[in-house]
């Protein structure tokens, strides 16, 4: 079973799927001068804006309209997907996403974002195959995220030794990406590999600051290893740096 601390960090890999696909807009269109095509794109880049406000409403109005306009613009889609998720309406999200898929089947960004929602939603093994298509695509520019999307994703199966070798495929790219090295930290004090889970844990410092989650994990890893000042040395940092969370070990 998984350790309380990783819950939420296996949450967090998950849902950072949504890439934003559109930039705020601060002109207005003529519609006299607007074919369709155009309308549908400004639209949708309208109903980004909003949905990143968490106006909603207002989000669901131009997306909407943006796909009226033009039915086969992937990425009002695939925003739909992202506003009815969240707006839990989960038989039509799953709808846009695969409607943004099957217009736009080698945009990574769109086969990222629909691999977090089947990985959410407990498709775990077809989420997978969208997060290893768009790692694999070589015009995507984070393939690490996809990578450790997919480890993620496999460790909820739970498949750890897949989940082992798309987090060190996502190393491959980047050798410093954080959640693929805390991942690999928890997987091995998980399958009690407690030299390697140290090792992984001690890069994953290296590249930047602690979280209360990491330096819960570095207790425990310490604890299991039988080190007692390492172990205290966490739980001091833990204490200074993040009192609250101290309170749950």
């Amino acid at each position: 079973m998984a350790s309380k601390s990783m819950t939420r960090m296996q949450t967090i890999a998950a849902l950072l799927t949504v890439v934003m696909l559109a930039g705020c807009v601060s002109t207005e269109l003529n519609p006299m001068e607007t074919s369709d095509d155009d309308a549908a794109r400004y639209n949708t880049q309208l109903g980004a804006t909003y949905l990143q406000r968490g106006e909603l409403s207002l989000a669901r109005d131009k997306l909407e309209k943006a796909v009226q306009q033009n039915p086969d613009f992937a990425q009002a889609h695939a925003y739909l997907g992202v506003l009815y998720e969240r707006i839990n309406k989960f038989d039509e999200a799953e709808h846009q996403y695969r409607e943004a898929a099957r217009l736009a089947p080698d945009s990574p960004d769109i086969n990222n974002t629909y691999g977090g929602y089947l990985c959410r939603n407990g498709k775990r093994k077809e989420g997978i195959r969208y997060f290893l298509t768009a790692a694999r695509n070589p015009l995507y520019r984070t393939p690490e995220a996809a990578l450790t999307n997919a480890g993620v994703c496999a460790r909820g199966i739970p498949d750890n030794e897949a989940a082992e070798e798309y987090f060190r495929q996502a190393l491959a790219h980047v050798p410093g990406y954080r959640e693929a090295l805390i991942q690999l930290a928890d997987l091995n004090y998980m399958t009690e590999d407690y030299f390697q889970a140290r090792a992984f844990l001690e890069r994953y410092l290296q590249y930047g600051p602690a979280s209360a989650d990491a330096l819960i994990l570095g207790v425990r890893i310490e604890v299991a290893q039988g080190d007692e000042p390492a172990a205290a040395a966490y739980k001091q940092r833990l204490e200074t740096e993040f009192p609250s969370a101290a309170k749950s070990l």
